[in-house]
């Protein structure tokens, strides 16, 4: 069980003040950006529904969001969920290959803006220090986390959609079929695999130091 005296700590409750709107913000950009690749590869749905915007009130979900705090004070691990951007494959030219490349749009956006942060904090602040050296320090490494966990192989992540391109077509409908279970299955590895998190470091510190290494760093 966690200490909860140290979890409701005042730095603790400091640092979760400070990754909520960077969750928030990186989370709408996400779903836009999946919105944004939908689109240009002819599936009006997201842009029918007012999802290609960067209000992030439109992609909040109320539940999702409540969970980032929940798991952060909980486990100190952060876990939750915007509303999924809605995709039809059939207006894709090639639906397995379109559901991936709007998949990975999502992820790729978390690497760009963690880019960005990281050059800000090195060349525009100059390594700062104090709130602002700590909240660009957050920003980075949860867009990094971000674009990691999604990426894992496993319904209904990004990832899982990127592995459903180099399947049968039949298996990537069954695969596709595992999504109504996803978060089950996530909350299930999250509590039970605890390898899980070794995994997902094991990939985010490297991608970390090689876009440090690009930014100058």
């Amino acid at each position: 069980m966690p200490d909860l005296s140290e979890r409701f700590s005042g730095q603790n409750l400091e640092l979760l003040a400070l990754i909520l709107p960077v969750l928030i913000f990186s989370m709408a950009l996400h779903e836009l950006a999946h919105a944004w690749a939908a689109n240009r590869l002819g599936d009006p749905t997201a842009k029918m529904m007012g999802r290609l915007t960067l209000n992030p009130l439109v992609h909040i979900d109320p539940l999702g969001s409540a969970m980032f705090a929940i798991s952060w004070i909980a486990t100190g691990f952060i876990f939750g969920w915007a509303k999924p951007i809605p995709v039809q494959p059939r207006f894709f030219n090639h639906p397995q290959r379109g559901m991936a490349l709007v998949a990975i749009a999502g992820p790729l956006t978390n690497i760009a803006i963690a880019y960005v942060t990281v050059v800000t904090y090195i060349w525009v602040f100059s390594y700062p220090t104090g709130l602002l050296g700590e909240f660009l320090a957050l920003a980075f490494s949860t867009n990094v986390l971000l674009a990691v966990f999604n990426m894992l192989p496993i319904p209904p992540l990004d990832g899982s959609r990127v592995l459903a391109a180099f399947m049968p077509r039949q298996m990537a409908e069954s695969w596709a079929r595992l999504d109504r279970h996803g978060f089950l299955i996530l909350f299930a590895l999250l509590i039970f695999f605890k390898p899980l998190f070794g995994i997902i470091n094991a990939i985010r510190i490297p991608i970390q130091d090689l876009l440090v290494t690009l930014a100058g760093g």
